[in-house]
């Protein structure tokens, strides 16, 4: 049981890491394509957008309002290039930057986290969304401390490094 919690431990240090790249990473994107296309408070709404990045499904909705909003209140006459730009990030976020982060970091294939965060959309929604790598990536550590046990249930890994007893 230590071993599966340190390795849970690790896990979840390792997610953290992936999500804080991707909201970083997704920070960049948006300040910059703001900053070249000329929107007004671009690096304001490009720090919104990467921040808003760690509340699944809703942030980069919100973070998408928020900066078509802005635009549009400002009179911005480009605005309907940012909304392609929002929607097409979106997809290159979701479909290939994010599987492959969260895929190295928590050791999946990045297809494996794909139809995981599919198939925990329909089993919980957004929170099966948020949590459904994590939870993957947790049953592949129970499952590997298991079979390490199955096949030798006095090793290292099943009791710790101590193998006999103290007098």
């Amino acid at each position: 049981m230590e071993g599966v919690l340190g390795d849970l431990n690790q896990l979840l240090a390792h997610f953290i890491r992936a999500q804080l790249t991707l909201a970083a990473l997704s920070m960049l994107v948006y300040t910059a394509f703001m900053a070249s296309m000329r929107v007004p408070y671009a690096l304001v709404l490009g720090t919104a957008g990467g921040i808003m990045e760690f509340i699944p499904v809703v942030g980069p909705l919100v973070a998408a309002l928020l900066i078509i909003g802005v635009a549009l209140l400002m009179s911005y006459p480009h605005w309907l290039v940012l909304l392609v730009f929002l929607g097409g990030w979106r997809m290159v976020q979701d479909y290939v930057i994010s599987p492959r982060i969260m895929g190295r970091s928590m050791e999946l294939h990045p297809l494996a986290a794909i139809f995981g965060v599919l198939a925990g959309g329909e089993i919980a929604g957004v929170l099966g969304i948020y949590l459904s790598i994590p939870v993957m990536a947790s049953l592949r550590i129970v499952w590997r401390r298991w079979r390490l046990y199955a096949e030798n249930p006095l090793n290292e890994y099943s009791f710790g490094t101590e193998l006999t007893p103290r007098t």
